[in-house]
């Protein structure tokens, strides 16, 4: 082996043609600049020379300028040029001295015979050229990455003359690709260990990634997965084409819900968030899976449950309002049998009357047929005949007024229709028709209202509201055989509004009770007939139709006040506010 110093640029060659140890190349331009610079006087260089001499000053720009190294190896002569940059590249400020191992022996343990066993194969002409990476060791200590390149030169025989090459600090780069690497791996086990699905899938329906939760959220062996087009595990093919052209029309989305089938064919539901990403130079689509299978079966079964109770809900509200029209049924009823048990007695006592005149009229007519008709017998029948007659009139016109009464009140709780009502004599009317229900009791009733307040209203929910106060008044604060006294106020309360206060003096109700007296089926004399729906109707017929308020205020064993707000012109029902249809032009 020999080694060559020339003006500042090394080489080692080994003997017979071997490996040059190397290290960035470059002519041996420096020689000849430090021999124009010689004290001697020196002929004039030819051109070629000048020519060669600002060639190798710009390569040695070029060289200092990137940071690599060249080498020029004469294989015939066994001599190798290496550039200065080389030993600065391995932590050198001058030229050092370097034996025949210097570059070698600076090989790392792990790529020297691999490094070798290339230069080798590429002298010998196994290959066109050659590129390698390995290490250096820096003369302070640690390891250089190195990319080497570079080729042989060879005559007509094809033997290996000139071997010249240039050789980069790649170490930066390593480095970053190392830490590129290790945070691949670091992201790669957090995709592994991640407790939701990723995928990136092609348009097409490759598999390009799956982490292991993909598996085992559809059920299969990972392989066998990532062999299976990914359109045939979605329930509906469609939806992948839907969910693509979303991508393309919307950007990045997430939460789509989508349905895939399992290996045993049963269904799990994912949500699904998509992404367009490129991997490895393909346009790819990543897509996040997470299972909701357990919530959407937990949302079908509180659908159902919802659909059952709001059918159950609908049959209750039906049966209530069936119980709620019963129990104003039964109101009407009970007013038409206190009624007929009213008029029973003048409609008695004027049949009375009237068979005593047909029975005198009978005696009177069979005296004067027989010739025995007498100016007192006359006198004495047409006496009687006037009484009869008054008490006659007297019992028709109250049965008459009984009947007036009861048939304005019955129409009114039956029809519900609206009119403009005078509010105590239509108070009176409704205390009237309850005369019978009163009739069995020693309760008093007294009535404080102006003459003059009028409603534009709903008198059958006026009626509706004070046969239910009164009756609930006779059954729980009093009993049937209680005594006392109901009153019943009704004042201006602002320009607008009347407030009706309905107090008794009764029993009163219990302070666990009184938040519950409006809620419906809510009563104290279960078994004892009460239904619980007398005072729910009163709150829904003064606060919907009558567009009022109510509250209750009660002290036990004093009595109990509803106090009720209602407006003298009540809110329009919704049949009345319902727009009238325009007539069908192209009818007429």
């Amino acid at each position: 082996m020999t080694i060559e110093v020339t003006g500042g640029l090394v080489g080692v060659l080994a003997a017979g043609g071997a490996v040059g140890l190397l290290c960035g190349a470059v002519l041996g331009f420096r020689a000849a600049r430090r021999r124009a610079s010689a004290p001697s006087p020196a002929p004039p260089s030819p051109p070629e020379a000048v020519e060669r001499e600002e060639l190798g000053a710009r390569l040695e720009m070029t060289l200092q300028a990137t940071g690599a190294a060249a080498w020029d190896a004469d294989l015939v002569a066994g001599t190798c040029w290496w550039s200065d940059t080389f030993p600065r590249m391995l932590g050198f400020t001058g030229i050092p001295p370097m034996p025949p191992d210097f570059w070698e022996s600076r090989i790392h343990p792990e790529d020297r015979e691999r490094v070798l066993a290339h230069i080798a194969s590429h002298l010998a002409g196994e290959t066109d050229s050659y590129a390698y990476d390995y290490r250096l060791r820096r003369e302070g200590g640690g390891w250089l990455w190195i990319s080497a390149s570079g080729k042989a030169i060879r005559d007509p025989d094809g033997r290996a003359v000139r071997y010249v090459g240039i050789m980069i600090d790649i170490t930066e780069r390593r480095r970053q690709e190392e830490r590129l690497r290790a945070s691949e791996e670091r992201l790669l086990k957090i995709l592994e260990a991640a407790p939701i699905a990723v995928n990136v899938t092609t348009r097409d329906g490759r598999w390009l990634f799956s982490n292991a939760h993909s598996a085992r959220i559809l059920d299969m062996d990972r392989a066998e997965m990532m062999r299976t087009p990914v359109p045939r595990l979605y329930v509906d093919p469609a939806d992948r084409n839907r969910l693509i052209g979303r991508l393309e029309h919307e950007g990045p989305f997430r939460d789509a819900e989508v349905r895939f089938r399992r290996s045993d064919g049963s269904v799990v539901w994912v949500l699904s968030s998509w992404n367009a990403i490129e991997l490895d130079g393909e346009p790819a689509y990543l897509t996040w899976l997470y299972d909701i299978t357990d919530r959407k079966a937990a949302e079908s079964a509180m659908t159902e449950a919802k659909e059952r109770a709001e059918a159950a809900l609908a049959e209750l509200r039906a049966t209530q309002e069936n119980l709620i029209q019963a129990e104003t049924m039964a109101s009407l009823g009970q007013l038409v049998a206190g009624v007929a048990h009213e008029i029973n007695t003048p409609i008695g006592i004027g049949l009375t009357a009237a068979s005593h005149i047909g029975e005198q009229a009978d005696r009177i007519r069979q005296r004067l047929d027989a010739g025995m008709l007498r100016k007192s017998d006359l006198t004495e029948f047409l006496d009687g005949l006037g009484e009869s007659a008054r008490l006659l009139v007297g019992n028709i016109d109250r049965a008459a007024a009984l009947i007036q009464s009861f048939k304005q009140v019955a129409v009114d709780q039956s029809s519900g229709d609206r009119r403009v009502f005078e509010l105590k004599g239509y108070i009176d009317e409704v205390l009237f028709s309850l005369r019978p229900r009163l009739k069995r009791t020693r309760l008093k009733v007294f009535v404080d209202c102006a003459e003059d307040l009028t409603f534009d209203s709903y008198p059958g929910a006026l009626s509706q509201v004070l046969t239910n106060l009164v009756i609930n008044a006779i059954v729980h604060a009093y009993g049937d055989s209680g005594t006392g006294t109901i009153r019943l106020t009704a004042q201006p309360d602002g320009p607008d509004h009347v407030r009706l206060d309905f107090m008794d003096d009764g029993a009163g109700i219990q302070p666990e009770h009184l938040p519950k007296v409006f809620e419906p089926f809510f009563t104290t004399k279960r078994g004892q007939g009460g239904s619980g729906l007398g005072l729910h109707i009163v709150f829904n017929t003064v606060t919907g139709p009558l567009g009022g308020t109510i509250q209750v205020t009660s002290w036990p064993g004093q009595g109990t006040r509803f106090t009720m707000i209602l407006p003298r012109e009540a809110p329009l029902a919704e049949a009345e506010t319902a727009p009238v249809p325009e007539p069908d032009r192209q009818a007429t």
